[in-house]
């Protein structure tokens, strides 16, 4: 039954509810109308709340808000998650009271599944103009060498010999090697693209801007075999925002509006010991569901943000999206469909490889350059009369898959 139909519209019809509670079960739809970030790096001399409120204000005076139009807010939680740092962070943005506030809680996964909460809150009237906010300070508060010995710590004792993140990967990159041929170039190349895009950003926009060839690539120091330090994602400061709200208010605005047309997710395992089978992610699923919520095919696609800790995750995910038969990840990297002039241009911002990776933080820059594509703002990497974008997002050791398809809407002022 259409609840709003044959319940709450014959209410708000009779004056059963007052006014205040009218704009609020009005059907709403979200849309996606601007972002901010802050700087990216090592050493920005700003703490977790800091960089969150730097994000903020970038977003806001993006699309020409104030804290008080917001009322309600997606955060993520610091690395070293504090008993509670919602509320905390609330009071530190300046944005209370609210209708709506959560924290994100599936790694790298959060920011596309935030979407999807976003979209569904504005939908069913709990907020109508959410902010999604996701920064630290992992390299200058932290440190390399710490968070990859806290990292470990969350390793089984199962998995003890494989105790670092970087291992666990490499499990899944050896077997693609060793069960369909794929050498460690075609692996490579996925970073040397990373670090192509990212060199063509702003010099605030990227923590590396140099290009590297696929043998430099190789040369770097080894990780865990076969992934070099480059084929890892970064450790750095830094963080983004954007926000969800109506097409009304997107139209008032005057902001050219994305909308969610797809959205899937599939969680599977946490430890990797416990993963179905190397054969199969839940990016399978999550992908078709998505794109068949969308009504979209591959052919569709201009613009890809897939979530990218480390080149392998690229390679399966691009796979188990259906952007080539399984085994033949390697292939579709060399033929070019993902460079910035190919059928599929690949994290046209450089990504975590070469762009930022401020730990939880980090999937919501695929989100942000997939805005900046669609609303034609990609300055150097703009790919040509982008529409739509696929972003992904990996949780965990393959985890946690989640997949939206985001196309740009009609502007008030077209």
């Amino acid at each position: 039954m259409d609840v709003f139909q044959h319940v709450l519209a014959p209410m708000i019809s009779s004056n059963l509810l007052g006014d205040r509670y009218r704009m609020q079960l009005r059907p709403m739809k979200p849309v996606l109308i601007g972002y901010g970030e802050t700087s990216v790096g090592e050493s920005l001399n700003c703490r977790y709340e800091e960089l969150n409120m730097w994000a903020t204000r970038e977003a806001l005076r993006d699309v020409d808000l104030e804290p008080d139009d917001i009322d309600g807010l997606i955060a993520t939680a610091p690395f070293r998650t504090e008993r509670f740092p919602l509320p905390r962070l609330i009071e530190y943005l300046g944005i209370a009271p609210l209708n709506f506030a959560e924290l994100t809680g599936v790694g790298g996964a959060s920011h596309v599944t935030s979407i999807h909460r976003a979209a569904g809150a504005i939908e069913n009237g709990q907020a109508e103009t959410i902010l999604v906010v996701a920064a630290d300070a992992l390299h200058s508060d932290i440190g390399p060498r710490t968070v990859i010995e806290e990292l470990s710590d969350s390793v089984s004792e199962f998995e003890d010999p494989a105790n670092i993140v970087p291992s666990l990967y490499a499990h899944v990159a050896n077997w693609h090697l060793d069960t369909f041929g794929t050498t460690r170039k075609q692996l490579a190349e996925i970073a040397a693209i990373a670090h192509e895009h990212a060199s063509l950003q702003r010099a605030e926009r990227a923590h590396r801007q140099e290009a590297k060839s696929a043998d430099e690539i190789l040369d770097a120091p080894m990780v865990a075999t076969p992934l070099t330090a480059d084929q890892c994602a970064l450790i750095s400061d830094g963080g983004a925002a954007f926000i969800v709200t109506t097409e009304e208010n997107a139209a008032e605005l005057d902001q050219v509006p994305v909308r969610l047309t797809g959205f899937g997710a599939r969680h599977t395992h946490d430890h990797i010991s416990q993963m179905p089978s190397f054969n199969e992610t839940g990016a399978i699923e999550a992908g078709q569901r998505a794109m068949a919520e969308a009504t979209v095919d591959h052919a569709d696609i201009d613009v890809l943000q897939i979530y990218d800790c480390f080149t392998i995750t690229v390679l399966r995910i691009l796979e188990d999206l259906g952007f080539c038969e399984r085994g033949n990840g390697g292939d579709l990297v060399d033929s070019g469909a993902l460079r910035l002039t190919g059928k599929w241009p690949l994290n046209t911002h450089g990504g975590a490889l070469a762009q930022a990776h401020p730990g939880m933080p980090c999937g919501i820059f695929h989100i942000t350059e997939a805005l900046r594509q669609l609303q034609g703002r990609a300055e150097a990497t703009q790919v040509d009369n982008a529409s739509t974008a696929l972003v992904h997002g990996n949780g965990g050791i393959f985890s946690t898959q989640a997949v939206a398809i985001l196309e740009r809407g009609e502007c008030h002022a077209d």
